[in-house]
C-alpha cells in the first residue's frame, strides 16, 4: 500500500481516491482518512460512493472483455466508428463501404500490432470491392498506403500490388492520372522490381530525392518503406562502383541523399548500411585522398568517432569499422605531426613519421590518439578553426609535462604504444599490464604514461632506434617489417 504521510492533502485525498479504486482500502477506512484531510460527512461519502461504482463497473467491463478480436479500430470519431461497424460485418459489408470509408479503410490497412493487411482473405474482400467502386481517390490512399508501407517480403504489399497493376489502368486517363505510365517505366506495383529499377533511375543523379519527387515518392513517403528499399539497393550499386571505378560523385550522391536540411540524417535506421557502403570498397586498398576525406568526415559527423563511441557503430560491419579506425590512425598520426612540427624541430619527426607509418600502411593498428600539452592544444585549435578540420578538435589533454610535449598511443596486435615528442622516449607495454595507457581518454597525467613500461627507449640516433623498436613488436605480434619498409626515402636513393 502507498504512504501518503509526507504528501500534501490534495496529494493525500488523491491517493486515498486511488486506494479505494483499486481495492486497496474499504469504504470505512476511506471515510476516517478523508475527513482526517478535512472534508465533510457528505462529500467524504458521496466521494466514496463514486469510487466504488467506478470500480464496479470497471470489474464488469474487464468480465466481458474476449480473449481476441478480429479487428480495432481506434479514432476517426464518428467515421471511425462507421468504419468499424462495417468492418465487423466483413464480406457481407464490404461491397457497400463509401469511398469515403474505403479511404479510411486503406489509410489503417497497415495499423495496429494485428494489421488487417496481414490478413489474405479479408485483404482479398477488401480489394475486390476497391475494384467495385473504381474510386480514383480511394485507389491513390491504397498507393499511398503500398509505398508507404513497402516491403517486398510482405504477402499484403504483393497482393496490393498486384491489385494497383491492373486496377490503375482502369480508372480513365488524364494528364494527372500518371500512375500507369510510372508502372510501366519501372515497374512501381512490382515489388520484386521496384526498387532496383528506382535505383537505376538514382545512381546517375546527384539529386537522387528530386527524382524521388518527380515520380511521386516526395514528402512523407520520402524516408520510408519504397523510398528506403529504393535507397538500399542504390546503395548495393554505389559499393560495386567504388569497388570497380570509384569516383567522388558516387560519395557525393549518397551523402547529399540522406543530408537532411536541418542537418540530421535521412534513413538513420540504416546508418549500418551507409557506412558498409562507402567503407567496404576499401578493405584491401586505399581510396584517392579527396573520396577519402569526404567519406571520413562525413561518417564522423554522422555516426561519431569508433573509437569513442562504438554503441553509434552498432550494425557497421567489422571489416568496415576497421577501415574506419585505420584511416583515423592515419589522420592521428598526421595530427601529432602537425601540431609537433610547429612546436619541436622538424627532424625530429621525419623517421617516426616513416617509421609509424609503415605499420599504419600494413593495417595492423587498431587504435589512435593523442594527447597535448597546454602549447600543442592551442596549436591543434587553431588549425583546426584555419581547416575546417574537425579531427583536429579530437584529441586528449596531457598534464604534468612541459607546455610543447605531446604524446602519441598507438594499439599493434598486443601491444600498447606510447611515443613521446621531443627528445621523449618510446615505450611499450604488453595488453593485460595494469599500467599500460587507456585509450580515449579526455586527458592524461605524464606520470601515467611512463610507468612500468616492457620496453623503453630513446630516440637517438634518429636511424638508430627503429631496429630495436621493430624487433620487439614483431617479436611480441609477429608483424615483421623491412628497413626499407620503415627508414625515410632519402634524395637520389
Amino acid at each position: 500500500m502507498t504512504d501518503i504521510s509526507s504528501a500534501s492533502r490534495g496529494v493525500k485525498l488523491a491517493l486515498l481516491e486511488g486506494q479505494l479504486l483499486s481495492r486497496q482500502i474499504d469504504r470505512h477506512v476511506f471515510l476516517e482518512g478523508a475527513t482526517r484531510l478535512g472534508l465533510s460527512g457528505p462529500d467524504a461519502d458521496a466521494a466514496a460512493a463514486k469510487f466504488l461504482a467506478i470500480a464496479a463497473n470497471q470489474v464488469a467491463r474487464r468480465a466481458s472483455l474476449k480473449s481476441s478480436y478480429d479487428y480495432i479500430v481506434i479514432g476517426s470519431g464518428a467515421s471511425g466508428a462507421v468504419v468499424a461497424r462495417r468492418l465487423a460485418e466483413k464480406s457481407r459489408a464490404m461491397s457497400t463501404l463509401s469511398q469515403r470509408e474505403m479511404r479510411l479503410s486503406a489509410s489503417c490497412l497497415f495499423d495496429g500490432e494485428i494489421r488487417l493487411a496481414d490478413d489474405h482473405n479479408f485483404l482479398a474482400q477488401f480489394l475486390d470491392a476497391q475494384r467495385s467502386i473504381r474510386s480514383r481517390v480511394a485507389i491513390r490512399r491504397l498507393i499511398h498506403a503500398y509505398c508507404s508501407h513497402f516491403d517486398p517480403g510482405h504477402p499484403g504489399i504483393r497482393q496490393i500490388g498486384i491489385f494497383l497493376r491492373e486496377a490503375v489502368s482502369t480508372i480513365p486517363s488524364s494528364p494527372r492520372w500518371v500512375w500507369p505510365e510510372r508502372h510501366r517505366q519501372f515497374g512501381l506495383f512490382d515489388p520484386a522490381q521496384a526498387p532496383a529499377r528506382l535505383a537505376e533511375l538514382t545512381i546517375n543523379s546527384l539529386s537522387p530525392r528530386k527524382e524521388l519527387e518527380g515520380i511521386g515518392l516526395g514528402g512523407q513517403l520520402m524516408v520510408s518503406g519504397l523510398s528506403a528499399n529504393v535507397f538500399l539497393s542504390a546503395l548495393k550499386l554505389t559499393q560495386r562502383n567504388l569497388s570497380s571505378n570509384p569516383k567522388l560523385e558516387d560519395v557525393d550522391r549518397v551523402v547529399s541523399w540522406v543530408q537532411a536540411d536541418d542537418g540530421k540524417m535521412y534513413y538513420s535506421a540504416h546508418r549500418g548500411a551507409v557506412a558498409n557502403t562507402l567503407l567496404l570498397p576499401w578493405t584491401n586498398r586505399a581510396p584517392d585522398q579527396d573520396i577519402r576525406q569526404k567519406v571520413q568526415s562525413f561518417l564522423l559527423d554522422k555516426l561519431s568517432d569508433p573509437r569513442i563511441d562504438r554503441g553509434a557503430w552498432l550494425g557497421v560491419d567489422d571489416a568496415a569499422r576497421d577501415v574506419m579506425i585505420r584511416w583515423l590512425a592515419q589522420a592521428t598520426l598526421e595530427q601529432f605531426l602537425k601540431v609537433v612540427d610547429r612546436v619541436a624541430a622538424k627532424h625530429q619527426w621525419d623517421y617516426r613519421r616513416a617509421f609509424w607509418n609503415a605499420y599504419i600502411e600494413k593495417r595492423v593498428v587498431a587504435n589512435a590518439w593523442v594527447a597535448f600539452g597546454s602549447n600543442g592544444a592551442q596549436v591543434a585549435r587553431r588549425i583546426a578553426e584555419n581547416t575546417a578540420d574537425s579531427l583536429m578538435r579530437r584529441f586528449a589533454t596531457l598534464g604534468g609535462s612541459g607546455a610543447d610535449q605531446a604524446i602519441l598511443l598507438l594499439s599493434i596486435g598486443d601491444l600498447i604504444i606510447a611515443d613521446w615528442s621531443h627528445n621523449g622516449r618510446l615505450r611499450i607495454w604488453r595488453r593485460g599490464n595494469p599500467s599500460a595507457p587507456e585509450f580515449n581518454l579526455p586527458s592524461y597525467a605524464a606520470s601515467d604514461l611512463r610507468t612500468d613500461s616492457e620496453f623503453d627507449t630513446v630516440h637517438l640516433p634518429p636511424d638508430g632506434w627503429q631496429g630495436k623498436a621493430e624487433a620487439y613488436i614483431r617479436r611480441h605480434t609477429g608483424i615483421k617489417l623491412l628497413e626499407s619498409e620503415y627508414m625515410p626515402r632519402r634524395m637520389g636513393k
